[in-house]
């Protein structure tokens, strides 16, 4: 395996991973690919046993909301949310646009896509919050699982720190996008935001910050 594809392979399934720990629901097929590709680099990580408990772990978390009715309806108003702030964020900035070139349409279409937005931001975050403390309340049931995960990721962690170190390339060409926070050697660069719902963070090499 070429170092840039492992070192892409890896940050993939950091992010994957971490995913998982917050019922993000990541394609399950390409997660198997990438970790089929990493097993001849990572056999002690990646061996049978530790890949099908993590299929085992991932079908588990990925099928929460599917047995709550409430869940389910919103995890459903979460991703229509989601796109709804994206169509809307278009949508405010061509207003933005049309005040130089039709101004008589610029008001109106301003006004809409303006009260658009707030109401896609405030549902989002609304849905996202709900989702997050149904998972942590029903993970705090399966510890197990979540400590599974979580060393995974880890040592996924440390492993993409070791691989940049010897090809000497600079941590932020990997930046990662991490739900959880609880992982040690990892730098966060941006918490979550209004536009933003993951931590944007890099990997520490050596112990010493990296600039982005």
């Amino acid at each position: 395996m070429r170092g840039k594809d492992i070192l892409d392979d890896l940050a993939f399934m950091v992010e994957a991973t971490d995913s998982y720990r917050v019922g993000r629901n990541i394609d399950f097929k390409k997660v198997e690919n990438v970790m089929e590709r990493l097993s001849p680099e990572l056999p002690d990580l990646f061996d049978s046993a530790t890949k099908k408990k993590y299929k085992k772990t991932v079908d588990f978390i990925t099928s929460l909301p599917f047995r709550d009715k409430s869940m389910r309806r919103l995890a459903l108003f979460y991703m229509l949310f989601r796109l709804l702030l994206r169509f809307s964020l278009v949508g405010f900035l061509l207003s933005i646009g049309l005040i130089f070139y039709a101004p008589p349409y610029s008001t109106p279409m301003l006004i809409a896509s303006t009260s658009l937005l707030y109401a896609a931001l405030v549902g989002r975050w609304y849905t996202l919050m709900k989702l997050l403390e149904f998972y942590e309340r029903e993970m705090k049931n399966q510890p197990g699982k979540d400590e599974f995960l979580k060393e995974i990721a880890q040592k996924l962690i440390d492993e993409l720190s070791s691989k940049i170190r010897e090809r000497g390339v600079k941590p932020s060409k990997y930046k990662l996008h991490l739900f959880k926070d609880d992982y040690s050697g990892v730098r966060i660069l941006k918490r979550p935001g209004w536009l933003r719902d993951y931590n944007l963070a890099e990997v520490e090499i050596g112990g010493i910050l990296n600039n982005p």
